[in-house]
């Protein structure tokens, strides 16, 4: 297998930055006014979280009405985004409640995930099977008999979440992103936060690259697939609030998290494996599609990181 080195100047990258934010916070510690541009910067945050959360409640709506598939899917993606943006101004919000709000919207992604890998499931299994043989196995069949359970699954959680006092929950989270917060954590600006969250997210991609390669770190490969989501969402959203281009580094986070991400779909085939009765010669077939697969994967990741690999960048 070919070595993937850590370039050095990666390494000096991430200790120049860090030096730059602790230089920062000492040289403004005294400072009781913010930075000239906070208050468009604020304006611009609370804009984005409550627009991340209405759009939430409107994939919300269309699910229960339609549950439509594509629907089901951009809410997850919805969900998983406010989850980003609540994250990213926690610190500034209110104890009261904001953990009972993580934790539901939370369980919200888990619960339409499960749809999702039945559905990928079936696509890839039945991309690996000859049309006529695909619809007549055992595993296909029961797949498809799990669906309209997964189905009802979401159809509960969506109704039974409280939007009605979590909207009016969001709405006071979204006030609390102020001047006054941001004093009382200590920051002299959000961009001081922001670029400080920044380097706090790439630190740990920055220790998993290399080890992420081994076939053997199963656990690391994923971890590393979270960082780089949470990364990435993160960019999305702070290329709304800064209005600065991201473009290149966000295409280069879906190319990692693509490959990541198939390669979990073949931890969780996997594991839809291990719940379903199939005769002895179809299962056989299945691991040894899904081994194949992961080998393959494995592949394109180290090619990836080798061609292109994962430094730190922020733009102020």
């Amino acid at each position: 297998m070919p070595s993937v080195p850590t370039p050095n100047k990666q390494d000096k990258s991430v200790k120049e930055v860090i030096s730059c934010l602790e230089s920062a916070e000492n040289n403004f510690s005294g400072t009781k006014h913010l930075w000239q541009d906070s208050a468009t910067i604020l304006e611009r945050s609370r804009g984005v979280f409550f627009a991340l959360w209405k759009d939430l409640l409107r994939l919300r709506r269309l699910v229960i009405k339609t549950a439509d598939l594509d629907d089901i899917h951009n809410l997850r993606v919805a969900s998983r985004r406010f989850r980003a943006v609540l994250e990213l101004f926690y610190p500034f919000l209110r104890k009261d409640s904001k953990a009972r709000l993580r934790k539901r919207v939370r369980k919200l992604t888990q619960i339409l995930g499960g749809l999702r890998n039945i559905d990928e499931a079936l696509l890839f299994f039945q991309a690996k099977s000859s049309a006529e043989a695909s619809a007549d196995t055992a595993l296909i069949k029961t797949l498809i008999k799990l669906r309209p359970g997964e189905l009802k699954r979401i159809e509960k959680t969506l109704k039974a979440f409280n939007h009605r006092t979590f909207d009016t929950i969001v709405r006071k989270m979204v006030a609390d992103v102020n001047e006054s917060s941001i004093f009382d954590r200590g920051s002299i600006s959000l961009l001081a936060y922001f670029s400080d969250m920044s380097i706090r997210q790439y630190l740990p991609i920055h220790r998993l690259l290399a080890v992420a390669t081994v076939p053997e770190q199963q656990t690391s490969r994923h971890t590393l697939r979270i960082a780089i989501k949470k990364w990435r969402y993160f960019f999305e959203i702070i290329s709304l609030i800064l209005e600065r281009d991201y473009t290149h580094v966000l295409g280069l986070l879906k190319e990692y998290q693509s490959i990541l991400g198939q390669m979990n779909d073949v931890t969780e085939f996997e594991l839809l494996l291990d719940t379903i009765k199939l005769p002895p010669d179809e299962r056989e077939y299945a691991k040894e599609t899904l081994l194949a697969e992961n080998t393959s994967l494995l592949d394109s990741l180290i090619k990836l990181i080798e061609r292109k690999p994962l430094v730190y960048t922020f733009l102020i």
